[in-house]
């Protein structure tokens, strides 16, 4: 079912949950920091010197700064989605189920605000009582909105017995 379609034929769980995802959302800012990149690098073993190393980055990238890991910025489109999702009422368990067409446009500099825009693609019925949730996501640079980040993030919504 598309982001147009209406929720008479999902389960009685699922209504809230299409008419939530339904609407176009605006995360909150957030503000990444080098301890923040940082962080992730040693998390992901990704030390890449145009991630951490704020020197080299000031004599050898365009704007003098370090720049967001595009992973770090992907793993922020889910922040928010978690703690509304399993919120509904008569929704067991959402699992991350993957991600389509991921693209990475536009660095994210230290000391950057960002947000994530998130707006229904479809949710689909997999098998009895899995829902598939596709979502479009973009990562917003501030002030302006120019976009870092567009992917497709799939959910698997389980629905509670």
């Amino acid at each position: 079912m598309s982001a147009g379609d209406t929720t008479r034929e999902l389960p009685e769980a699922l209504q809230a949950l299409q008419q939530w995802a339904a609407s176009e959302r605006l995360g909150k800012f957030t503000h990444i920091a080098q301890a923040r990149i940082d962080a992730f690098a040693e998390a992901t073993g990704d030390h890449n010197w145009i991630h951490v190393d704020p020197a080299r980055a000031q004599a050898g990238l365009p704007g003098g700064t370090t720049i967001a890991h595009g992973f770090l910025l992907l793993s922020l489109t889910v922040e928010e989605d978690v703690a509304a999702l399993v919120g509904f009422p008569g929704i067991a368990h959402v699992l991350n189920y993957g991600l389509n067409k991921v693209r990475f446009l536009a660095p994210v500099p230290n000391g950057s605000d960002i947000r994530v825009r998130s707006r229904l693609i479809s949710l689909e019925p997999r098998q009895p009582g899995q829902w598939l949730l596709t979502q479009h996501k973009s990562v917003e640079l501030q002030p302006g909105g120019e976009v870092a980040l567009a992917a497709e993030q799939l959910s698997l919504i389980v629905i509670a017995p």
